[in-house]
């Protein structure tokens, strides 16, 4: 009886939900077989995984007022520190119009770093510049080997964090400007027993701009932070643009993130990219695009080498229905590095196979 009651609560509970808005399933599923010429760091390697899993629901607890919760399961459950949110947590927010020109947003958001890679849905992107892909899981953090530079982070760190977001829109909502202030992303799991350690906030402005009928787009912003160890300080800086006039669409996007040490000597680390996008959307169900990007890392704060990357890729994807949102892809990445003195470029050949769904998890 008591299992019974229990599934009943639950579907009365789903049913619910089904009434108040739609609860969306974003799901790509990949695919991927790795190989590396002249590395002695990394194997070769072939697996399925999830390359995005995640449950999305956005409505409007009244008029003025939204809400949006974002949940991953393909990520880690442990939970942060400072703001006591899951890891897998991506969005937990409302968003309070106030007016036509300013809207604030409270609770766990995206920060938009990264310029136009950045602000791309994870489930559309195949090759990953060094800015967005440093410190994920590379032995070296994006670098196919060698030392990593001493803990400063990428876009894919940095794509959610908790904090408040004031938003003013203006030229009828096609241009806005973003004020925000976060968690620093070196102080989520900072606990002394029990008591918050982090005494300053991530501070961030971002310009969007939208022109010729949302034809031609562009970002820029800033972002700064203090490091985790005393007088140093984290910035990311990007810059972009995209033409988006069917069946074209070109994105350029130049990124810069730098640890700065202001202690003893100074120094500092940086890596900047650019980055380069484009897909051609006129083949009805087929849609070929091409990526490339073109990296460099300078280190003066740790032992690293100084290293250059530059990056290839080309994807092709099905979508058997076209009021679906649903695909088959396939791509191929080729990314050479190229350390300071090395006797050997090393290059890493990546095939991705795979599919994406994004619909109402109800239906």
């Amino acid at each position: 009886m008591k299992k019974f009651f229990m599934s009943a609560l639950a579907i009365t509970a789903v049913a619910s939900a089904a009434q108040a808005g739609p609860i969306n399933l974003d799901l790509r599923a990949d695919y991927s077989a790795t190989t590396y010429d002249k590395s002695t760091v990394l194997p070769d390697s072939n697996r399925f995984y999830l390359r995005t899993g995640r449950l999305d629901y956005q409505g409007k607890a009244f008029e003025d007022v939204s809400f949006r919760v974002r949940w991953s399961f393909a990520k880690s459950a442990s939970q942060n520190g400072t703001d006591s949110a899951q890891q897998a947590l991506e969005f937990a927010y409302l968003t309070h119009k106030m007016s036509d020109m300013f809207a604030l947003t409270i609770g766990r958001m995206n920060t938009d770093i990264g310029g136009f890679e950045g602000t791309t849905s994870g489930s559309d992107l195949y090759l990953l510049s060094s800015n967005y892909n440093l410190y994920t899981g590379q032995t070296a953090s994006g670098s196919f080997g060698g030392a990593a530079p001493a803990a400063y982070y990428g876009t894919s760190n940095m794509l959610y964090m908790t904090g408040a977001k004031l938003t003013m829109s203006f030229a009828e909502g096609t241009n806005s400007i973003q004020l925000m202030g976060m968690d620093q992303k070196n102080d989520e799991g900072s606990t002394t027993a029990g008591t918050m350690d982090q005494n300053q906030l991530l501070m961030g402005i971002v310009y969007k701009g939208s022109f010729m009928e949302k034809s031609l787009n562009f970002i820029a912003s800033y972002h700064t932070s203090e490091g985790p160890i005393v007088d140093t300080k984290y910035q990311w800086m990007a810059a972009g643009v995209q033409w988006a006039a069917d069946p074209v669409t070109i994105s350029v996007d130049y990124l810069l993130n730098d640890e700065k040490n202001d202690a003893g000597a100074g120094g500092k680390n940086e890596l900047s990219s650019i980055v380069v996008k484009a897909a051609y959307t006129g083949l009805e169900q087929w849609v070929p695009r091409l990526d490339f990007f073109s990296s460099e890392r300078k280190d003066e704060l740790s032992t690293a080498v100084d290293t250059k990357w530059i990056g290839y890729g080309a994807v092709l994807e099905y979508k058997p229905y076209n009021d679906k949102n649903f695909r088959y892809h396939v791509a191929y990445n080729n990314i050479k590095e190229s350390p300071d003195g090395a006797a050997n470029d090393i290059t890493r050949h990546e095939v991705i196979v795979g599919t994406r769904f994004l619909g109402d998890f109800l239906k």
